[in-house]
């Protein structure tokens, strides 16, 4: 650990702050700060005046809205989930919910014998693993345990770039945990992959192997391996 001293970026006071000798901290040999701001008060006000904010459809609270695609209905912005839910049972129209075709459509496409159709379709194209293998659920387990006691550390030597799409995301920490634009660790080979590899949890949970990206992108990523 080192100390530095950094300016702030919203009130120009000066601070110090400790940081890790890592080889991310320096960029063609000089130290490159990664701090911007004196607390996280200054960091929300910076940050608010190029933010969008909506009010929430369903109880007016304040909600960041996303207009390059964080949001797919531009109309109604929600909260949370459970906002959302309420919004929609009173609004039935709105979401079209009173359209038996529709909603006939839903039910069939939910059924049970479709649902484990797909499952074993994936199963039998290697997509997934069978859950029910006691070897893959202790392995899955492992990876995610050791995960978590390196987590910390990899966030601290994080440069806050999303290694997919090159954006970056850290200040999405901020924002509510099951949010789409939220930062999450992904594994670049995937556990199911390591598994079939037969690489152990210890070799899959490496900082080499796991990289800051946004949930969305985490999501579309699923077991695929980005070259």
């Amino acid at each position: 650990m080192a100390e530095h001293t950094y300016t702030c970026e919203n009130c120009e006071s000066i601070f110090t702050r400790n940081y890790i000798i890592s080889k991310g901290n320096w960029v063609n040999g000089k130290f490159n700060p990664t701090k911007k701001y004196c607390s996280k008060e200054c960091r929300q006000e910076s940050r608010s005046k190029e933010r969008k904010y909506k009010e929430c459809s369903n109880c007016n609270k304040k909600v960041r809205y996303f207009p390059n695609g964080g949001h797919k209905n531009t109309t109604n912005i929600f909260c949370s989930n459970k906002c959302q839910g309420k919004f929609m049972k009173k609004n039935p129209d709105i979401f079209d919910l009173r359209n038996p075709t529709r909603l006939n459509t839903m039910q069939e496409s939910r059924t049970e014998e479709t649902w484990k159709k797909g499952i074993e379709t994936r199963k039998a194209n290697g997509n997934i693993i069978d859950w029910d293998k006691a070897e893959w659920k202790q392995y899955w387990r492992r990876c995610n345990d050791l995960t978590r006691k390196i987590r910390e550390k990899l966030l601290e030597d994080w440069d806050g770039i999303d290694y997919i799409d090159g954006e970056y995301i850290r200040e999405n920490l901020t924002l509510p945990y099951t949010h789409a634009d939220y930062p999450t660790l992904d594994h670049i080979i995937p556990r199911s992959e390591g598994f079939k590899q037969g690489l152990s949890p210890y070799e899959i949970t490496t900082p080499e192997n796991l990289k800051w990206t946004k949930r969305r992108n985490n999501s579309k990523k699923y077991n695929k391996i980005i070259k």
